[in-house]
């Protein structure tokens, strides 16, 4: 950090000095030739390569299948490519660059490796069916056919009639074929829905969609492959299915807590005041965090405020890593909100969206708080915390099951659960850390995550060691007990990744447009009401065509 600043001790640099030095920076290493922006969509390329393969039916071309491998090295090559060499002058963007690195590389594991999508996967989808109704006035019988069906039929009662030669205004099928009079008869025409598990897709359009769902979709709802947190679809989707509704699906809330809407009215009710009270929430937590340096150039030396001064060394610790994730959580829950306001209630199922526009596809982000209190700190990564990665944290593990290599009930196979799911989560976040403008230490997330794995056996262990203790215990003494085991494992650890976060500068970036609390002085008079001066897009020219594109 001396490297960048050379304040007197006693003065730190404002958030604006550390946000222009660091644009600076990176501006310099742009022109140098070892940076460059994150870009549209060039750093894309990984995605939309693997979109590209698995567009390909290879379902019946066995060479084609073991092509992955080549696909699979050149997506790695490519997105460490862009992981060393792509940050961005916006800070959150920066850490995005990193992760989303890291990201394109399970994810592409997950699809090539782990999983086959076009032999397996299936989702539900809806497809529009035209309902014919031939009334009868003088008998008042309805007649109801699908499609072309209602041709034999009508041409079969008129042939009855005996007035098959007459012509009738109105009287034709869904393909626009004349069906000829019908007497004494009119023809109603209704255009209905109707869902169906739709394997890989056989037409271009069809399959790019399917695809392009498979790929940008976390949790998989109306998936085959969904996660096993989020609520199933509600019983009026399986009847439209043909199917019977499970135990399961009659329930609106998960094992987990994860609530299922079935009506975009209630998905309002309960996610458009989340998301108002998120953004003022995001004020307060970013006002108070720029009051303290801490929060924009992570441990340093300077003075500290007066309020932080005061407390003690573990007090000063505890305090940051609670606001630290106030900030995460709140900033998470109010980025996955954007998904359900926009798809499903700016957008709706009546547009291009179609069944991804229904609200029921769009669970809550995040489980109760009971399964902290009857799992402990298992409860609280495996339940209660976002399970947006859970499909590519547990692929690994139900590939080696599926084929034998695990058995799905030992303790062997927990181990190696959790080791890949917080594994490959450190790996993600050290991919953020990698891709930041100050320096950073990259291996403190991957520490922080294992750990989490230590916390959750060593819990086990305790209980399994005390079990004939516990058994006896009173349920709230054994509930509260496994709160806190949770949240002191949590925060003995957290200042690992609370601290890259802050070296990084993560804190820096601006989660709303205007602020209230920063326009009334509140955080210095460095701030004011509009909070994104430095937002927008630009363009880079890269060395070669396929290198420029919008910059974010």
């Amino acid at each position: 950090m001396s490297s960048f600043f050379t304040a007197n001790i006693a003065d730190p640099p404002s958030p604006r000095d550390v946000v222009g030095t660091y644009r600076q920076i990176f501006e310099n290493r742009v022109s140098e030739g070892t940076l460059r922006p994150m870009v549209v969509p060039y750093n894309l390329y990984g995605f939309i390569l693997l979109g590209i393969y698995l567009c390909v039916r290879h379902t019946n071309r066995p060479t084609l299948y073991k092509a992955r491998w080549i696909v699979l090295a050149a997506i790695i090559w490519f997105q460490l490519k862009t992981l060393w060499h792509t940050s961005s002058t916006n800070v959150a963007i920066s850490f995005v660059a990193g992760l989303m690195s890291i990201y394109g590389i399970v994810t592409s594991l997950t699809w090539l490796l782990f999983m086959r999508p076009q032999f397996d996967a299936k989702r539900i989808e809806k497809r529009k069916i035209q309902e014919n109704k031939i009334i009868t006035k003088d008998n008042k019988r309805t007649t109801k056919a699908y499609g072309d069906d209602i041709q034999s039929d009508a041409r079969r009662r008129i042939r009855v009639s005996g007035e098959e030669n007459k012509l009738s205004t109105g009287s034709k099928t869904s393909n626009g074929k004349d069906i000829g009079p019908l007497h004494g008869q009119s023809v109603n025409e209704i255009t209905e829905s109707q869902y169906y598990w739709q394997s890989y897709p056989d037409g271009i359009p069809e399959r790019l969609d399917w695809i392009s769902d498979l790929i940008i979709n976390f949790r998989g709802p109306g998936w085959s492959w969904a996660i096993p947190n989020i609520p199933k679809p509600p019983p009026s989707v399986y009847n439209k299915l043909g199917e019977p509704a499970d135990e399961a699906a009659k329930h609106d809330i998960s094992r987990t807590g994860i609530k299922r809407f079935n009506k975009r009215s209630e998905l309002f009710r309960a996610q458009v005041p989340r998301f108002i009270a998120g953004y003022f929430l995001l004020d307060v937590v970013k006002t108070i965090m720029m009051n303290d340096a801490y929060f924009w150039l992570g441990p340093n030396n300077y003075a500290m405020p007066p309020h932080v001064a005061v407390m003690s060394p573990i007090i000063r610790s505890l305090y940051r890593e609670l606001l630290s994730m106030a900030g995460v959580l709140i900033s998470l829950d109010v980025v996955f909100l954007l998904a359900p306001l926009v798809g499903c209630l700016l957008l709706g199922p009546s547009s291009f969206m179609g069944l991804r526009g229904e609200a029921w596809y769009y669970p809550t982000t995040w489980g109760s708080f009971s399964v902290i209190a009857n799992k402990g700190l298992a409860g609280l990564w495996g339940g209660a915390w976002h399970q947006i990665f859970r499909l590519i944290f547990s692929s690994p593990t139900n590939y080696l099951i599926t084929n034998r290599y695990l058995d799905a009930k030992s303790s062997t196979t927990k181990l190696v659960a959790s080791v890949f799911a917080f594994g490959i989560s450190g790996i993600l976040h050290a991919g953020g850390s990698i891709s930041q403008i100050p320096e950073t230490r990259p291996w403190n997330p991957p520490k922080f995550f294992m750990l989490q794995a230590v916390g959750i056996f060593l819990q086990t262990g305790l209980c399994a060691f005390l079990s004939q203790y516990i058994k006896n215990t009173p349920k709230p003494v054994r509930q509260a007990t496994n709160v806190v085991y949770a949240l002191s494992w949590g925060l003995l650890t957290g200042w690992l990744i609370a601290d890259d976060f802050a070296r990084g500068g993560i804190w820096l970036y601006e989660p709303i447009p205007i602020s209230l609390l920063r326009g009334l002085g509140f955080a210095g008079k460095d701030h004011g009401w509009w909070c994104w001066e430095h937002v927008g897009l630009g363009w880079y020219t890269g060395k070669h065509w396929w290198e420029s594109g919008f910059t974010i």
